[in-house]
């Protein structure tokens, strides 16, 4: 009996729940043998497809994924082929499963991490700009309010572009009635939150004082506002996992045949350099935090990449086949990593063991495996990767 075994039979043995058919029990805390220093992990998806030939492989356009992947260990293979279908593709990502429908049906780290722990819900948190986008058409609360997981596992889920405007309707009390409900949480929760609404609202975070601005519509003012939130909600709830989710590269798919209305590559450029921009001002606070320097670790994933080439109506598609499009990079930084790079096969599906693993607790449900390369020698040994090969 391997490892994965080993925890699926104790979770049958004992306080299962059903699941849609399913048989799901309680997330184990492994018996730790690891020597994690990560208390807090920061998962950039910059999502909706984007190459890798952006933002690994061409370090002097984007400066600040370039400082993760000096300090950091990068897969360069993580496979994905179910790249045609974004709500597929987000599924299988964000569950470490297959997808079943275009919702998700398993946990995500989110939910195995605390209901291991127990601990607040504002110990978790899903940060998205916008609640739907294009192809894209599920609310990320689809994969945040479970009643069928149990409510003691909801994260807080956030979508920017609700909450934040110039032109603010809702005091903060209203704002957190309306958009954080079914999560489970405490009545100090909602104090809190409310207090952080407010002064980030007081902050103005829509004024982005960057050098490439997004642009000033949706997604892509909503993107921007959820990576800025990042380093506040570290600072104010200091939680163990900060999910976010952006969608704004979807735009490289242009505007058709009209070349007036919008170049889709150019604009796709512009959403990824504002993207590196951004990145940059969380590492900044990261390392410049004397707590946060000590045990934070930040990975970058999207869920697919996008084409090799650019079609003839400047459009950047995604489309089966393509190698940018089928094989992604995984960055990953923080104070449990090497340095370096693996060229092997890897499964987009090995994202969520290996980072509910730096909390000690089992994916029970993915059936990826965990990353065993990245580690340092310092946190311990763990089961040699077998090669993944397509199924």
């Amino acid at each position: 009996m391997n490892r994965r075994e080993f925890f699926k039979a104790g979770v049958a043995a004992g306080g299962a729940m059903a699941l849609n058919g399913l048989t799901l029990g309680a997330s184990p805390i492994v018996e730790s043998t690891f020597n994690f220093q990560t208390r807090h992990v920061i998962w950039i998806m910059n999502g909706n497809g984007s190459r890798k030939k952006e933002w690994y492989e061409s370090p002097e356009r984007f400066p600040n994924f370039a400082r993760l992947v000096k300090e950091g260990f990068v897969y360069e293979e993580s496979h994905n082929e179910t790249v045609a279908n974004h709500c597929h593709s987000w599924t299988e990502l964000i569950t470490g499963n297959r997808h079943r429908t275009s919702t998700p049906l398993y946990p995500t780290p989110l939910h195995y991490v605390r209901k291991a722990y127990g601990d607040p819900s504002t110990n978790y948190w899903l940060l998205s700009g916008v609640s739907q986008y294009r192809q894209w058409r599920y609310p990320t609360k689809y994969s945040v309010s479970r009643p069928d997981y149990g409510e003691d596992t909801h994260p807080v889920s956030l979508f920017a572009s609700n909450i934040y405007s110039p032109v603010m309707k809702r005091n903060a009390a209203q704002v957190v009635a309306d958009e954080f409900r079914e999560m489970g949480l405490m009545a100090r929760e909602k104090q809190k939150l409310e207090q952080f609404i407010d002064a980030t609202c007081k902050a103005r975070m829509w004024e982005f004082n960057l050098k490439h601005a997004p642009g000033l519509r949706d997604p892509f003012a909503g993107d921007a506002l959820g990576l800025a939130l990042i380093p506040h909600v570290l600072k104010e709830f200091k939680p163990k996992m900060i999910i976010y989710r952006q969608v704004g590269h979807d735009t490289g798919h242009g505007a058709g045949v009209d070349f007036g209305q919008q170049n889709g590559y150019l604009e796709y450029e512009k959403v990824c350099k504002t993207t590196d921009e951004q990145l940059g001002k969380i590492i900044d606070f990261v390392k410049s935090d004397p707590y946060f320097s000590r045990n934070t670790a930040i990975v970058v994933r999207p869920e697919f990449g996008r084409d090799d080439e650019i079609n003839l109506y400047g459009e950047i598609n995604h489309s089966v086949g393509y190698n940018q499009t089928c094989r992604s990079a995984e960055i990953w930084w923080g104070p449990d990593f090497k340095v370096g790079v693996d060229k092997g096969l890897k499964n987009r599906m090995d994202l969520v063991p290996s980072l509910t693993t730096l909390f000690n607790v089992d994916a029970t449900f993915a059936i990826g495996q965990v990353h065993p390369e990245m580690f340092k020698d310092s946190v311990g040994r763990f089961p040699a990767y077998t090669t993944w090969t397509e199924r």
